[in-house]
C-alpha cells in the first residue's frame, strides 16, 4: 500500500486529491473510487463514500466531521480498475494532520 502525507488545519474543509500513476510513471486511469477516513484508534470517521475521478486524479472533500478535532488521521482510498469482465481493486493511504488554529 501506497503513503501520502497532508496537513490540515481545525474546521478546515477541502478537496483532498491523488494523482495516480503505474511502476513505469504512465497515468493509471481508474474506472472508480472510494475514500474512507478513520482516527489514530481505527475508528471510522467516515464511512466509505464515492470519490471523484477525473482523468488520473481522484478526489474526496474532507469536511468539519473530520477536521473538528485536531488530530492523526487516515484516508484509505480504494481504486477500482475495471478491464474487461475483471475489476482490479487497488489502496493508497493518505496520513492526514489535523493541526490546532
Amino acid at each position: 500500500m501506497s503513503l501520502t502525507y497532508v496537513d490540515m488545519y481545525e474546521n478546515e474543509v477541502r478537496a483532498i486529491e491523488i494523482s495516480i500513476r503505474d511502476q513505469d510513471d504512465v497515468e493509471f486511469e481508474p474506472s472508480g473510487a472510494y475514500a474512507t477516513i478513520v482516527d489514530s484508534d481505527g475508528d471510522t470517521i467516515v464511512a466509505e463514500t464515492a470519490a471523484m475521478v477525473a482523468g488520473n486524479q481522484v478526489y474526496t472533500v474532507v469536511n468539519a466531521t473530520t477536521t473538528g478535532t485536531p488530530g492523526d488521521y487516515e484516508i484509505i482510498w480504494k481504486i477500482l480498475k475495471t478491464a474487461g469482465t475483471q475489476t482490479y481493486i487497488y489502496y493508497h493511504k493518505t496520513h492526514l494532520v489535523v493541526n490546532e488554529l
